[in-house]
């Protein structure tokens, strides 16, 4: 009885992140770090194990003899009420917390367990259990991560921020006073994202770690989005540099009050990559070489944008090559 409640909970691990998440979703390759190694293992491993993977017709040679599938339980659908698309219900959250929750709380009470299970299991499963919970149990509050950043990918328009800033002239010969209106457009969206997820906590409990994992995706991915919307700027003055601190700074102090999320995640990732307009040559290749954070093309940027016209053609080839030569494997 007891080695079959770890298998169970077992494939109930796999239900959630593969119907809420997709083992093949493209924000698997964001280099954010979703899905620690260790998650990623535990999953491949009850999936091949445990998971009777429906296979094309053309593949049907391939499948698993008829006493190893005997072990396993058919693949996970979604029911087809459950609907994932819909931006009033921030994605289907509540659907996708019922899941997750369910499964940390079942989680914490295989802790509890622990002992007992170990006295009733045969010595032979012994291994096995303590398998499971080094490798299952332990992971599953780690789901909570990639399950719940689709919502917040979709929550916010990140694009029509991207738009927003293309459309600032970064080049100005005045130091400006007043921030741009991309800051006012986000913050909006930062609004609207807190109002759902107060209407949602109505008929749904949102747990404290899930309301601030959302949060904090929906931030770094607001602070990415703003550094890559420098990175597309062609033409910037030293005024345009503390335009764009003054900008995040206004953002800043906005957020702060609608959330307590502290510190700010990826802060320092925009602020530093601002203040990088301000290097001279030598500083910059020493500042290329030890930010290994950001991408291609922001380097690229800061080499192009920053240095500009105050560098000649060979200095400026030599940082374009340095940068194409490095290999930067993203945050």
């Amino acid at each position: 009885m007891s080695f079959t409640a770890c298998r169970s909970f077992s494939t109930t691990t796999f239900t959630p992140y593969t119907r809420f998440f997709g083992r093949n979703d493209a924000y698997e390759s964001t280099g954010l770090g979703l899905s620690s190694s260790r998650l990623r293992t535990t999953l491949n491993r009850i999936q091949e194990s445990l998971v009777d993977v429906e296979v094309a017709g053309e593949n049907v040679g391939s499948l698993a003899p008829g006493e190893e599938r005997k072990e396993k339980v058919p693949s996970p659908h979604l029911s087809h009420l459950v609907v994932l698309t819909e931006s009033n219900t921030l994605y289907g959250l509540s659907q996708r917390v019922v899941a997750t929750e369910s499964l940390v709380f079942l989680a914490e009470q295989f802790e509890f367990l622990q002992t007992h299970l170990d006295s009733v299991m045969p010595a032979a499963k012994k291994p096995f259990l303590q398998q499971f919970y080094s490798q299952t149990v332990s992971t599953a509050s780690e789901l909570r991560k990639p399950i719940y950043w689709i919502v917040a990918a979709k929550a916010i328009d990140y694009e029509q921020l991207l738009q927003l800033m293309a459309n600032v002239k970064w080049d100005v010969k005045e130091i400006m006073s007043q921030h741009n209106v991309y800051v006012d457009a986000l913050l909006k969206e930062f609004e609207r994202f807190n109002k759902k997820l107060s209407d949602l906590s109505k008929h749904v409990r949102i747990p404290l770690p899930v309301s601030n994992i959302l949060w904090e995706h929906c931030i770094r991915l607001a602070n990415r989005t703003l550094v890559e919307g420098y990175a597309n700027v062609k033409k910037c003055s030293n005024e345009g540099r503390a335009l764009m601190q003054l900008d995040f700074q206004q953002f800043l102090m906005k957020l702060e009050k609608l959330t307590d999320i502290r510190p700010i995640p990826d802060k320092e990732f925009v602020e530093t990559y601002i203040k990088a307009y301000y290097l001279t040559e030598n500083d910059m290749e020493r500042w290329i070489k030890e930010h290994r954070e950001y991408s291609t093309k922001q380097l690229t940027n800061l080499v192009n944008v920053c240095l500009g016209s105050h560098i000649n053609k060979k200095a400026r080839q030599k940082l374009l090559a340095a940068i194409d030569d490095m290999d930067r494997p993203k945050r």
